[in-house]
């Protein structure tokens, strides 16, 4: 029986299932997909944690010129003593000048070191809670011995602000190899 109708064939269906896994090698590729982000964020606070010690790093010019402009002001103070006036003005000149030229070595110590991390002064005090009591102690015991050997006022002044900026200098050069150290044993 023929008939006039064309034969129309039903279109063929495909449903994709997913392929049929063993479970354990599905657990093993879920496992190796874990440890492989948990090794990447390690890599990355392993980066971060490079980075922030890098930014702390200080400039071998960092201590000598903190040094210099911590005596300087401090021996212009020694020289004007008895003076009189127009002394005084420069030495107060030059302790203003010194303040700027910290500020200006904090921050292109900051600056060189690419990477720029804002603390606050409390948190800046509390880094150095050990290193600046120790410096200031010790400028403090050096001119106290200098004035009471029978040194003049602006002798013992300039004695304590020597071992003040040597202690600056001493404390800079420890903290850069501490970071270093630091730096080697993440690598």
């Amino acid at each position: 029986m023929a008939s006039d109708s064309p034969i129309v064939c039903p279109r063929k269906v495909r449903v994709l299932m997913p392929p049929q896994e063993n479970e354990s090698v599905r657990l093993k590729s879920t496992v190796g997909s874990v440890e492989y982000a948990a090794d990447a964020l390690r890599d990355v606070e392993t980066a971060q944690e490079r980075a922030r010690l890098k930014a702390g790093l200080l400039p071998a010019w960092y201590g000598p010129a903190a040094a210099v402009a911590v005596i300087v002001p401090s021996a212009v103070r020694a020289w004007s003593d008895g003076k009189g006036g127009q002394a005084t003005l420069v030495a107060l000149l030059v302790a203003l000048l010194a303040v700027v030229v910290v500020a200006l070595l904090v921050r292109a110590a900051r600056r060189g070191a690419g990477v720029l991390i804002d603390r606050s002064w409390p948190a800046r005090l509390w880094r150095s809670r050990v290193a600046l009591p120790a410096v200031f102690v010790a400028g403090a015991l050096a001119g106290g011995l200098c004035w009471f050997l029978g040194a003049s006022q602006g002798t013992a002044q300039l004695t304590a602000f020597v071992v003040f900026g040597i202690g600056v200098w001493v404390t800079c050069l420890v903290r850069n190899a501490m970071i270093r150290r630091t730096l080697a044993e993440l690598a």
